[in-house]
């Protein structure tokens, strides 16, 4: 599935925002889900982290930057909001 697919299916509520996630790992995109404590969330696609060296899951720092007007009041508004605004780039 692409990009455009799996935005679309979103959007139509054909998948959820768990498998969205998934199906965009799946094609090499790197979404991360982000909480702020206070009720809000976020999907960011660019961030930095260090790169693990098994498959095995071990410890890594991340670190993502996320403006003010990217932070929605539930997952699938941020999952969706981010989507469309890569989509738009």
């Amino acid at each position: 599935m692409e990009y455009k697919e799996i935005l679309t299916k979103l959007k139509n509520k054909e998948i959820n925002c768990e498998q969205a996630l998934e199906n965009l790992a799946e094609i090499g995109a790197s979404p991360n889900l982000l909480h702020d404590d206070n009720g809000h969330w976020a999907v960011a696609f660019d961030g930095f982290q260090n790169v693990p060296m098994s498959d095995k899951p071990e410890d890594i720092s991340t670190t993502c930057f996320v403006e003010a007007e990217n932070w929605k009041d539930s997952i699938y508004e941020a999952l969706v909001w981010a989507m469309s605004k890569d989509d738009d780039e």
